[in-house]
């Protein structure tokens, strides 16, 4: 009775921890997700309401809680506090700072890196330009890890169920 109740647990652990990978690739593709969403949001408050970036950004923090709504916020923060001049290396500084807690890639990183440089100007059409061109990269990037979720999703179980069995037969 007792190898059977250890058995079972054991395979329980390595679906568990297959459940746990497949989680955090959905973690990063909602973090993709939330950014379009504050690309699209960030375009609406810069295009009809005429507001500076940091007054948007503020703004983004009341209509969005997203994943990546915390980072918005902390730039805006930080625009608002008056210790920063420059929105791009706030941008860029807060952006690094929660590379891994977003489960950023470095492509993906560099995608908002250069976003960061064309936010701020005057030019309304401008920063629009760039925030769909953003926007259009990261749902590319959107695809290729949903794709991979899915080619993953089956491996995970599969390995943790075939890693499963064979830590039982070593142990029985």
């Amino acid at each position: 009775m007792v190898k059977i109740v250890g058995s079972a647990l054991i395979l329980v652990a390595c679906l568990g921890y297959a459940f746990s990978l497949t989680e955090k690739q959905k973690y990063h593709r909602d973090v993709l997700l939330s950014l379009i969403q504050i690309m699209e949001l960030l375009a609406g408050e810069i295009r009809y309401e005429r507001l500076t970036m940091a007054d948007a950004l503020r703004n983004l923090d009341k209509k969005y809680h997203g994943p990546a709504g915390s980072v918005m916020r902390r730039i805006s923060d930080k625009l608002m506090s008056a210790a920063y001049e420059d929105l791009e290396s706030v941008w860029c500084s807060v952006f690094r700072e929660d590379q891994k807690p977003l489960m950023l890639s470095e492509e993906e990183l560099d995608i908002l890196m250069d976003t960061a440089k064309h936010l701020g100007y005057p030019d309304v059409e401008t920063q629009m330009n760039h925030l769909s061109h953003c926007r259009l990269r990261l749902e590319k990037k959107l695809k290729e890890a949903q794709k991979d979720m899915e080619e993953k999703k089956k491996l995970y179980r599969y390995l943790a169920l075939a890693a499963g069995v064979m830590v039982i037969l070593v142990l029985l």
